[in-house]
């Protein structure tokens, strides 16, 4: 098992040369690269539009109607499973909670005719099997349907791309490929090699009608990508056992079986490209060492532009958090005023069956009153925090998407102008931005009383006040709810935009750590050629040596 170590020194050769040069814009392509490293199971991941067939053979699979299926988008939320001995469920809320249930009550969290909109705030539900013992090793992931009228389902399946170790598009044959099938093919392509494409409901077709489809798929295949996938036929229907066998002889059991060949290869890959992108960058500094110091700087213009150019791509990014976080405010108020009636509901009937106990002196029923008003206002503020969490957060992981489309749309100008500049693209690729899950805010809630209410309690008979008191206590209700729902909006504002202005401080670093990265490559001047031809060199030689590792099946790792 030679792979490994030969992938372990490309990637070190990689990041020994790019911290000699300053090429800073890679860096976090490094740290994906250490992120799947890390793990230790292999994701084989299921996408498509909705209707597409995804959960339905999911469930022939795994040999059990688990999943949910319908003619309307079902799934809501990113389903993991597999193997282990004995059926079990774990539910994994946004906010960490985490909540074992019956595998057959998983319904009730991933379908979205039982959780609708993802209301029960569930980042994903992880599931255990004793019937995928066949499949050891490997982690089957049902994701929410792409294009369907729910907009949080396309942002949940977009999310979860960077995790997949193999992936299969499922696209019915009503119509066979759309645009947005191959926008997500090549955008698979990013982050592993290992990807087929799953053309389900072929039954639907007669015997000429399969052909043409199929020609018609490979066609359009050929031509919108440049890496190669395989495309399976299938159907559940009973006469189409041939091509459930070729599914499972081909793709799934090879993915058992050699587990460590894939994990290699996937690594293979994200190496290759590493050293792709890396040499790209030497090549425009090798071509700026063969001109003059003022044909330098005007290569350095025509690349990255003037400092216009580079001050509207920021202000392009400053914009995109601006309009993201700009709503926040409203949204939330919104949010949380349809809530208001409920929980002034809730108080007055606790009020009603706490106050007969505060009726012993005046002072005594505004301090108990005070106490238990802080306490119920906190449980209600906090409940809320909780309930809403993916609301809250949305803005947050919206703003991600956008900001890192933003620099890769950015990347993709600079790799336009290199090939038109120097007759080679500068391929590179943006890894999106982490989001930083905005912490629930802590809740406080202010003294309700002037304390001055207890200098009357001598002279004011509580037996005679007391339905004043009560009534008095209600309108206080009232106020205070609306006092503390409104510093829960400003907290959780705050809070998003907090989130926000990190992201938008990291998008513009990255952004000034690329155009710096070119600024200097384009700087380099003719004694340095040497160099940068030996680290070329060296670079070429490690992606000839990737390029021809052999890669055999490997035993798995545990019985079957």
């Amino acid at each position: 098992m030679n792979e490994l170590p030969e992938i372990n020194a490309a990637v070190l050769t990689a990041e020994n040369i790019c911290r000699r040069y300053r090429i800073a814009s890679l860096d976090a392509f490094f740290l994906s690269c250490r992120a799947f490293a890390a793990q230790n199971v292999l994701n084989i991941a299921v996408f498509g539009r909705f209707k597409a067939g995804k959960s339905t053979f999911l469930n022939h699979t795994l040999g059990v109607a688990l999943l949910p299926t319908g003619v309307i988008p079902v799934t809501t939320v990113v389903t993991e499973l597999e193997y282990g001995p004995v059926p079990q469920a774990q539910v994994i809320h946004h906010d960490g909670r985490i909540e074992t249930v019956a595998v057959d009550r998983i319904g009730e969290f991933i379908s979205e005719s039982e959780n609708p909109e993802n209301s029960k705030h569930v980042a994903r539900v992880h599931v255990e099997l004793p019937s995928l013992g066949r499949y050891r090793g490997i982690r089957f992931v049902d994701t929410p349907g792409l294009e369907s009228v729910l907009e949080h389902n396309t942002g949940t399946s977009l999310d979860w791309l960077p995790n997949v170790g193999l992936a299969i598009v499922a696209v019915a044959v009503d119509p066979p490929l759309s645009q947005r099938d191959i926008e997500l093919l090549q955008t698979l392509g990013r982050y592993t090699p290992n990807i087929s494409l799953l053309l389900t409901k072929f039954d639907l077709l007669d015997e000429d009608g399969r052909a043409e489809v199929l020609e018609y798929v490979t066609k359009q295949l050929a031509l919108g990508l440049d890496h190669p996938v395989k495309v399976y036929p299938y159907s559940i229907r009973p006469g189409f056992e041939s091509l459930r066998a070729a599914v499972e002889v081909d793709l799934l059991l090879p993915a058992r079986d050699e587990l460590l060949t894939h994990r290699l290869e996937i690594l293979r890959h994200k190496a290759a490209s590493l050293l792709a992108e890396c040499s790209g960058y030497l090549t425009l500094a090798l071509k700026s060492t063969e001109a003059s110091d003022a044909d330098r700087e005007t290569l350095r213009q025509k690349i990255c532009g003037g400092q216009d150019t580079l001050e509207d791509a920021r202000q392009s990014l400053r914009l995109i958090a601006r309009h993201t976080a700009g709503p926040c405010r409203e949204s939330f108020q919104r949010l949380l005023k349809k809530e208001e009636p409920a929980i002034r509901r809730r108080l007055l009937t606790g009020l009603h069956e706490q106050f007969p106990s505060w009726t012993r002196n005046l002072a005594a029923a505004l301090e108990q009153f005070d106490e238990w008003l802080a306490a119920s206002l906190i449980r209600e503020m906090q409940a809320l925090s909780s309930a809403h969490l993916a609301e809250f957060t949305e803005p947050a992981r919206r703003a991600s998407r956008q900001l890192s489309q933003s620099l890769q749309d950015f990347r993709n100008r600079l790799s336009e102008r290199t090939l038109q500049t120097l007759g080679v693209p500068l391929q590179t690729h943006e890894i999106d931005l982490p989001v930083e899950q905005p912490r629930s805010p802590d809740v406080r809630v202010g003294k309700i009383f002037d304390r001055n209410w207890e200098l009357l309690s001598p002279i004011l008979p509580m037996p005679l006040i007391r339905g004043f008191i009560e009534r008095h206590f209600e309108a206080k209700i009232a106020g205070a709810v609306f006092m503390n729902l409104s510093r829960l909006t400003t907290q959780w504002d705050e809070t998003v935009r907090s989130s926000i202005q990190a992201m938008e401080k990291e998008a513009l670093r990255r952004l000034d750590d690329l155009a710096l990265t070119i600024s200097r490559l384009t700087a380099s001047a003719g004694a340095e050629a040497a160099a940068i031809r030996r680290d070329l060199a060296e670079l070429a030689r490690h992606r000839a040596a990737l390029e021809s590792l052999q890669t055999t099946p490997h035993p798995a790792t545990e019985p079957r």
